[in-house]
């Protein structure tokens, strides 16, 4: 007869509810040091973590065989945040670009807006990740976003090699309606 205790544990294991478990955020280096922590980024093989409220960089070298295999598989699951530059010799520059489309309901009055998205640019300047850091109105962030996937940059360069970067992209919609057209005088 089971106890309540293990009728707990057995509907646990079930995935009925969820019980306590190790920490997934706790990477060990050869020498013993476990950071219990989350992966911020990793840049040029170095893994920046932040653990509590301080941050911590460590050669990826440095971790034992099980923490490299958990660090190679976030890098897996967030290539917008691996080798991504954020300061450059020669930075990002628009080549091509497009506007979003202010959603109707704003544009019957005078209108502002802003949206501030955030960009990373693969080695060959092309978005390949685009999320909202703030925004006035979330009726403008699905527009902001699409028109900021679509645009084209010359690729961002450390040491004259072109990198993956990240940049940050104000969208400010300002809406005037334009003054009524005049009527035209007839001509006779």
């Amino acid at each position: 007869m089971f106890t309540r205790l293990n009728r707990l544990l057995v509907l646990g294991v079930a995935g009925c509810f969820p019980i306590l478990a190790a920490s997934a955020d706790v990477y060990t280096t050869e020498s013993g040091t476990a950071y219990d922590g989350q992966i911020v980024k990793v840049l040029d093989n170095t893994v920046y973590l932040r653990v509590g409220e301080e941050r911590v960089e460590e050669k990826l070298s440095k971790f034992d065989a099980d923490s490299k295999a958990a660090i190679e598989s976030w890098i897996e699951a967030n290539p917008q945040s691996v080798d991504v530059y954020t300061k450059w010799d020669v930075q990002p520059r628009i080549v091509s670009s497009s506007m979003p489309n202010l959603p109707e309901q704003y544009l019957a009055e005078e209108f502002k807006g802003m949206v501030s998205v955030d960009l990373v640019l693969n080695e060959n300047g092309q978005v390949i990740h685009a999320s909202i850091k703030k925004s006035t109105h979330a009726d403008l962030e699905a527009p902001a976003l699409d028109a900021a996937k679509t645009w084209i940059f010359e690729p961002a360069k450390v040491g004259g090699k072109m990198v993956k970067s990240k940049l940050r992209v104000p969208f400010r919609f300002v809406n005037t309606p334009p003054p009524p057209a005049e009527e035209a005088e007839p001509t006779a």
